[in-house]
């Protein structure tokens, strides 16, 4: 009788050791599925700020009926998210081309090109020379591609051989010989 009770005993220990470790592979698991599927939902949920295609250094050409219009070279060349917009940061040459011919020289902080138009932001300390060597200072810049024209809503100072020009906006075309200063313009001209 004695034996009977032991050999019960040692059953339900045994039944609940063997249900306790069956509750707790289970219970294990399903925490495991779980944390994959959060993750995966985590995952999902995750948005990159970053841009699709980035490149170290290259060199980037804009076309225009067979002729170059402009090239640029630079450290840093990246996709926006949009990728109609190509972004260009440590430029090393900028060029915008008159009758396939280099014809000003940009130094530039940033430019930010839209590949279906051809059209392009200039931005950061802003120094455009033409072939002449007029110099053209600004923030920022916007090349129309179409027109063929630089425009600035910002402050602007064109400096032609000795003389000086000031203005807060600025309208021109790419030999800025036909130019459209508003707001402020303040011109100084050396009389010899």
């Amino acid at each position: 009788m004695l034996k009977r009770k032991y050999l019960w005993f040692i059953l339900i220990i045994i039944l609940v050791i063997v249900l306790s470790l069956y509750f707790i592979y289970n219970g294990k698991n399903k925490s495991s599925v779980q944390k994959e599927e959060e993750i995966e939902e985590t995952e999902e949920d995750i948005v990159v700020q970053e841009a699709p295609v980035k490149i170290e250094r290259g060199t980037v050409v804009g076309m225009k009926a067979g002729k170059k219009e402009w090239e640029i070279e630079a450290d840093k060349i990246s996709l926006a998210e949009d990728r109609k917009k190509t972004i260009f940061e440590k430029i090393k040459r900028a060029v915008i081309f008159k009758d396939n011919e280099p014809y000003l020289n940009i130094r530039l902080n940033k430019c930010i090109a839209d590949m279906g138009s051809k059209s392009m932001e200039l931005v950061g300390e802003v120094v455009i020379e033409t072939k002449e060597g007029d110099i053209l200072k600004g923030e920022r810049f916007y090349w129309d591609s179409e027109e063929e024209t630089l425009a600035s809503l910002e402050p602007v100072e064109l400096i032609v051989k000795e003389n000086n020009i000031i203005a807060d906006w600025l309208v021109s075309d790419v030999e800025l010989n036909k130019l459209e200063l508003q707001g402020n313009v303040k011109v100084t001209f050396i009389i010899e």
